[in-house]
């Protein structure tokens, strides 16, 4: 065992090595549900789905774990962009991006922090999840993708989800570098999002003063008749 409660079928496992697996489970008799002491399994750790696929009928009794954070398997495939992975899981288990784990941190946000732009349009596109998801501390998907400094990832969010920056955003996007051309997209989307409502309210209020213009010609009209 390592410090973090560790054994060889944890490292056996993350390292894909499948006939040192087959040694230990088979020949052994580890447990690949066993956890380490923050609740991580050996499955958390696979990176290779045909491993995944050796264990299942071993895991059948919890074939998604939960480390102590709540977080499965879909939760580390998806922040490792482990494309496979993550179909193969979905595919398999009753388990979805959806998914919160205590904090209330999916495999979306995941995905995002790990700037994994085919990942993030798979799930919101093709899967249909939410792309407002926040966590308990309100972080969103857009502030996992800005973290990650990823334009392309940002501007996905804007352009096809209707994403909209808010002004913390902005500053955390400054924090990293304030000159950035993240830090630039970010202010333009700001400002013509202000700029649009400022249209729309001044819109509404036109509308509204017309409108009371026609009713008062209307009441003038009908006090004409009456009189």
């Amino acid at each position: 065992m390592d410090n973090r409660g560790r054994g060889l079928l944890h490292a056996a496992c993350e390292a894909g090595d499948i006939g040192i697996v087959k040694t230990l489970i088979e020949t052994h008799g580890l447990d690949p549900l066993s956890q380490d002491k923050d609740g991580v399994s050996c499955l958390h750790l696979i990176k290779r789905v045909y491993l995944y696929q050796y264990l299942e009928p071993n895991i059948t009794s919890n074939p998604t774990p939960k480390d102590k954070c709540g977080r499965t398997p879909l939760h580390y495939a998806s922040h490792s962009d482990n494309i496979r992975m993550v179909h193969y899981l979905i595919e398999t288990f009753p388990c979805t991006p959806d998914d919160p784990d205590n904090n209330g941190y999916t495999s979306i946000h995941a995905a995002c922090e790990a700037g994994s732009i085919e990942l993030v349009q798979y799930f919101l596109t093709d899967l249909h999840c939410n792309a407002l998801a926040e966590t308990a501390d309100c972080k969103t998907l857009f502030y996992y993708a800005i973290i990650n400094y990823n334009l392309e990832l940002v501007r996905l969010l804007v352009v096809k989800y209707g994403l909209k920056p808010h002004p913390n955003h902005i500053d955390i996007a400054k924090a990293f570098n304030p000159d950035s051309a993240l830090t630039n997209y970010l202010q333009k989307v700001y400002s013509d999002m202000i700029f649009d409502m400022m249209e729309e309210e001044k819109r509404i209020q036109e509308k509204t003063h017309h409108q009371k213009q026609v009713q008062q010609l209307i009441n003038l009209q009908k006090h004409d008749i009456i009189s």
